[in-house]
């Protein structure tokens, strides 16, 4: 009896050895591997149980790398907003840029800021697609981080820059940052925000409410005239909610122009409102022009009705590579390729011959 007793001991002390190696194999597979492995690990059993990478994104917020404040905190007044606030035109080189704004003291790595002392009743990303612009970059981080700051909000700022070689294309760049911030962090709202446009007042906050919030109404070289009645470019502001329902911007737009217009059919299609801030007064920083290229971009945007449902959040696999995330001082700095032959391969679904 006893030797049967230490035998059924033996197995089960193997038994629970084998387990804790394994678990524990497989717990640092997890941890260490990036998500398109887990999405190959995932396809392979995927005869009981797929995952969309949507799902896998999902998922992968629950580890999040910004930190929590507390929950006994009392909620950030807004207090002392300007309406009308001095622009920094000022280019620093990075260190001063970094000391003048002490993001020692006031960022975590990767542009996070929480504010001190209250908690914010919103998380907020702001994403800022770009290439080649430095000085604008520059400047609105200067002028950003100030503002946010000044309102008590806790956010991080994304800077999505596309590798050379291929025609800058904005819309995508613009879902990329939504989705691999998401893949960071849970977020309340986004901020989609143009590299060369600067906010004249603190009191245009940078908060979302139940609609859709265009910021960027009103620009200085346009004397703030209007734009033209369904401009809903430059910089604005979208719960989580409002953003995965339009199925985010279109990928099929090269070069300057058309996806802002097709974001508002978008909006319009769903019948979901959108509102102007109060405060809709920007400054635009100078740069070279990009080119426009017309004939292209109206070629595509006549086939918007077409495309709603099929090109844009949920379309994104195979149009582009994440090559770094990396957290610097005053930013995070996402660092991806575009698949310019796959997005011409779609837009012929579409009878668009580029």
């Amino acid at each position: 009896m006893r030797r049967q007793f230490k035998c059924l001991s033996f197995v089960s002390f193997v038994s629970l050895l084998v387990y804790v190696i394994h678990f524990s194999k497989n717990h640092n597979f997890v941890s260490h591997e990036t998500r398109g492995d887990q999405q190959a690990r995932f396809n392979r059993f995927g005869k009981e149980r797929s995952i969309s990478a949507e799902e896998l994104r999902r998922e992968t917020e629950q580890s999040c790398v910004f930190p929590v404040h507390s929950q006994s905190l009392l909620p950030c007044q807004q207090n002392n907003l300007r309406q009308t606030r001095r622009i920094i035109y000022e280019s620093l080189p990075w260190l001063d840029l970094e000391r003048t704004l002490n993001a020692a003291v006031t960022l975590s790595p990767g542009g996070y800021h929480q504010p001190v002392g209250c908690a914010s009743p919103q998380r907020l990303a702001i994403i800022i697609p770009y290439r080649d612009r430095e000085v604008n970059l520059k400047i609105l981080l200067n002028n950003l981080h100030r503002v946010l700051q000044k309102q008590q909000a806790e956010y991080a700022i994304f800077v999505v820059e596309q590798e050379n070689g291929t025609p800058f294309n904005r819309g995508m760049i613009k879902n990329i940052g939504y989705l691999e911030a998401k893949a960071l962090c849970h977020f309340d709202c986004f901020t989609f925000h143009d590299v060369d446009l600067v906010t004249e007042s603190e009191r245009n906050t940078y908060f979302c409410g139940e609609k859709a919030l265009h910021h960027s109404q009103k620009l200085d070289f346009l004397d703030y005239r209007t734009w033209y009645g369904n401009h809903f470019g430059g910089v604005v502001t979208f719960n989580k909610t409002y953003f995965s329902t339009i199925n985010g911007y279109p990928n099929l737009f090269f070069m300057w122009g058309g996806e802002d217009d097709d974001l508002i059919h978008r909006l319009q299609k769903k019948q979901m409102p959108y509102e102007h801030s109060k405060y809709p007064r920007y400054t635009a920083l100078t740069h070279k022009k990009d080119p426009h290229h017309t004939r292209q971009e109206m070629a595509v945007y006549r086939t918007s009705r077409e495309r709603f449902g099929k090109d844009g959040l949920n379309s994104m696999e195979r149009l582009y590579r994440l090559i770094s995330v990396e957290k610097r001082p005053l930013y995070t700095r996402i660092y991806v390729s575009v698949n310019q032959t796959e997005v011409l391969t779609r837009l012929k679904h579409f009878g668009i011959d580029l």
